[in-house]
């Protein structure tokens, strides 16, 4: 979805949720789409983000009535969980979902898909759970079982990071870069001007942009990698940082 017609889709949705008092919400956004919505500061008293599990990568944007806190809210109502079997196959990220949007059904009615062995687990709008509980029968050449189940049965796989500890002069994208996978300012400015680096999901063309605890940056061919936390200063005034490098 282009920026333009996301964030006027979220003005108007924000806005019927004020007016008449009740939960509104986008489908299945990306890491790039949720970032563009919360740089909007009009909408951050009632816009609250759910995956269906903790550290969820594609999450929906809801908007909260007033009498509603994101504590209160209960995303069940809103969110269908599916947990699937592929007998004598082990089906990978791209056979799931691959098969389910062979069914007709657009990527932004399904959220994160995790697969283990013969098991898979995945997420969609409860719009389209009836179609894909009747219509799911194969992955690929095999047959499947799927049954919806709660939303905390989703076992979501832990996320593996390395932290990584290194001062820095100033939180510019550059110095973050270079600490973070080993590499010297110039060749990370080098990149960011090549338009091989994201903050945030979104390219990023400028070295001296600044970071802050929660930004995720990534370089191609190098990885990905979330600045976590600040610490104290050198004596010689240098600002040590924790990053979390993800595997």
């Amino acid at each position: 979805m282009r920026d333009f017609d996301l964030i006027r889709r979220a003005d108007d949705l924000h806005r019927r949720s004020l007016d008449q008092q009740i939960v509104t919400h986008t489908g299945f956004l990306t890491p790039a789409e949720q970032y563009a919505l919360v740089g909007l500061s009009h909408l951050h008293r009632s816009l609250f983000f759910h995956g269906g599990t903790e550290n969820a990568e594609r999450r929906v944007a809801f908007f909260l009535p007033d009498y509603l806190t994101a504590e209160a809210f209960d995303p069940a109502e809103y969110l269908t969980a599916f947990h699937l079997r592929c007998r004598f196959a082990e089906p990978g990220h791209r056979d799931v979902l691959g098969s389910l949007l062979g069914l007709g059904i657009e990527r932004w009615s399904l959220g994160d898909i995790y697969t283990q062995g013969e098991d898979a687990w995945f997420f969609c709008l409860p719009s389209i759970a009836g179609h894909i509980g009747r219509e799911l029968t194969k992955i690929g050449r095999n047959g499947v079982a799927v049954q919806d189940i709660p939303l905390p049965h989703v076992p979501a796989p832990e996320r593996e990071v390395e932290l990584v500890t290194f001062s820095v002069s100033a939180l510019r994208l550059d110095s973050i870069l270079a600490g973070t996978f080993g590499l010297s300012r110039s060749r990370t400015a080098e990149a960011v001007g090549a338009g091989l680096v994201q903050l945030n999901y979104t390219t990023c063309l400028k070295p001296a942009a600044g970071v802050e605890p929660g930004d995720v940056f990534s370089l191609r061919g190098s990885g990905k990698a979330k600045l976590c936390d600040l610490g104290g200063h050198s004596r010689k005034g240098r600002l040590f940082v924790q990053v979390e490098k993800y595997r």
